[in-house]
Formats: structure tokens, sequence, C-alpha cells
């Protein structure tokens, strides 16, 4: 009767891992159908230009975008022009951090000099533009 017991508990110490196998490979299906919406963000279309990549620093930059239909971009959330001086400045907080511009390669050049002269007066010191190497 000893012998019936114990080899009931083996049994039942064993795990079952298929339904576990199951979960992950849902898990890991949804991850590959999700991650490329994730990266794609908007679309802009940058000037191509080879210029050589800036070096990487400590601290990290913040990214404006501008967009062919002139709407200004701060961590992909529309900001106005008028309101971009006060949002920047909060995100700086004093510390010199470089702002990047990706802008659209078809913007008037007047809102490109708009937007930088908003950089200047709050003190911006560091602006590198985003550009895509030519063909």
């Amino acid at each position: 009767m000893a012998g019936k017991v114990q080899d009931d508990l083996g049994d039942l110490a064993e795990i079952n891992v298929t339904p576990l196998v199951d979960v992950m490979l849902v898990l890991l299906i949804i991850f590959m159908i999700t991650a490329p919406m994730l990266v794609q963000g908007l679309k802009v279309n940058l000037p191509k230009q080879d210029a050589p990549a800036l070096s990487s620093k400590t601290e990290e930059p913040l990214i404006l975008t501008l967009t062919s239909d002139q709407i200004i971009l701060l961590r992909d959330e529309p900001v106005h022009l008028k309101l971009l001086a006060d949002r920047l400045g909060a995100l700086l907080a004093g510390s010199p951090r470089p702002v990047y511009l990706k802008a659209d390669a078809t913007l008037p050049y007047g809102f490109v000099i708009r937007v930088l002269a908003v950089l200047d007066q709050i003190g911006v010191e560091q602006v590198g533009m985003v550009t895509v190497p030519e063909d």
C-alpha cells in the first residue's frame, strides 16, 4: 500500500509545460505584430545630405519634428509655435541639452527659421538637423 501512495505523488510532482508553451507562443505572436507599429511613427520626408554622424554624449537629445503641414511635435505631441518656448523651457529645466530638428524637406525656410529663433530665445546652444544619407 505504501508503494502505491508513493507512485501517485511521483505523478503529481511533474509539471505540465504545454499550457506554458502555448501562452508564450501567443505572446510572441502578439509582440511580433505590434512591434513594427510602435516604431513606425510619423512620416517625415527628411532632406538627403551626406554628413558625419554626431558623437553620442551622455545627455539625451530632445527631438523636434516639423511636419510638411507645419505642425511641431515635441516627443510626438503637437505643440503650437507660441507655446514651444514654455514647453521646451520646462523640459530643459536649465540643463544644456542638444535639440535635434527632424524637419520635412518641403517646409518653407521661414518656418524653420521661426522655430530656430524660439530655440535661440530659450538658450538652446546645440541644435542638430536630422538628415538621411544620399543614395
